[in-house]
């Protein structure tokens, strides 16, 4: 077991002094009992001494565990109360897209009831059934409206775009995630060259895509013991005058007859996820004009590709 500098302080150098001195053999001469009492009551000082240090010791290993396990269950408490806001999220997102679709839809079957009600008769009332079908149309295009005003909702950031350095959102997120990685043990490796051109993005849209990607990765290499665990991010130009972000890990990965299915909505290997992460991010990152992929990594695990266009006006 490791042990702390601070720790290993506790030991004076006294003690180290008094063991030498009581190491050292005595002179005929001073082989008196009151001296080897003297010599006794010091052994006895420096066995007490050692007791003491070893409990010390000991007290501290025990509060630094506790510390650890104490750390450890907030960071899972924090994951669990995140995995159920994202649930009470879709869910409300969910009824409120329910109750909006749902009068428009019940209007449309009404007035197809009535329509055919008024072509049913011996003499069809071609007035009145055409009204009907024009409500049905009508009550389609506020169907139509409801859906565009969703989509909206993860657009709402689109007209706020403005040059973006890459590579700094890239640092940002992963100070953000820094203490977890520390955490679960993962080795960091970046290759994050200066010069990249600058990308035309919504700032916030772009670092929850690296933020959500770098997560799964991390989350990937939980069961992972027999290896080591290695998150690589890199940037790099892509297609002339774009950039192509890499976010690989060493995970156990997935069958690349999956590769495309994990970004489907509602698909998902985590006995806790609900399948929407990977989903949400490739449409922002087709809102900006790229590409998010996945196959199989060089270190076992998934390798994640984003790529963007860039500003051609404009260079980090």
């Amino acid at each position: 077991m490791r042990v702390h500098p601070d720790i290993a302080m506790v030991g004076p150098r006294w003690l180290i002094a008094a063991a030498l001195v009581l190491a050292a053999p005595l002179p005929a001469a001073a082989a008196e009992p009151g001296v080897l009492a003297q010599r006794g009551g010091l052994l006895l000082l420096l066995v007490v001494a050692l007791v003491v240090q070893a409990v010390v010791i000991a007290a501290l290993v025990v509060k630094t565990r506790r510390m650890r396990r104490a750390e450890l269950a907030a960071r899972v408490q924090l994951t669990e109360m995140a995995q159920m806001n994202r649930l009470a999220a879709a869910g409300e997102l969910s009824a409120s897209i329910s109750h909006e679709i749902k009068q428009p839809l019940a209007a449309i079957a009404a007035n197809a009831n009535a329509a055919l009600r008024w072509l049913s008769r011996a003499t069809p009332d071609m007035g009145e059934a055409r009204a009907a079908l024009e409500r049905i149309v009508g009550e389609a295009h506020r169907a139509s409206d409801v859906i565009g005003s969703i989509r909206a909702l993860f657009k709402k950031a689109a007209a706020d775009k403005a040059p973006v350095d890459v590579n700094a959102l890239i640092r940002e997120v992963l100070t953000l995630v820094g203490r977890d990685l520390e955490t679960r043990r993962i080795a960091v490796e970046t290759d994050l060259p200066a010069g990249l051109p600058a990308v035309v993005g919504s700032p916030a849209q772009l670092q929850q895509v690296f933020l959500n990607v770098v997560t799964n990765a991390v989350e990937a290499m939980d069961s992972v013991a027999e290896r080591a665990r290695t998150l690589r991010v890199t940037s790099q130009p892509h297609d002339t005058e774009g950039v192509l972000i890499t976010v690989e890990d060493s995970g156990n990965g997935i069958d690349p007859a999956n590769a495309k299915q994990i970004f489907e909505p509602f698909y998902t290997t985590k006995q806790q996820g609900i399948g929407l992460g990977l989903s949400i991010c490739r449409s922002i990152v087709e809102s900006h004009g790229g590409r998010l992929s996945a196959s199989p990594g060089k270190l076992h695990g998934l390798a994640l590709r984003i790529s963007l266009p860039a500003d051609q006006a404009v260079r980090a």
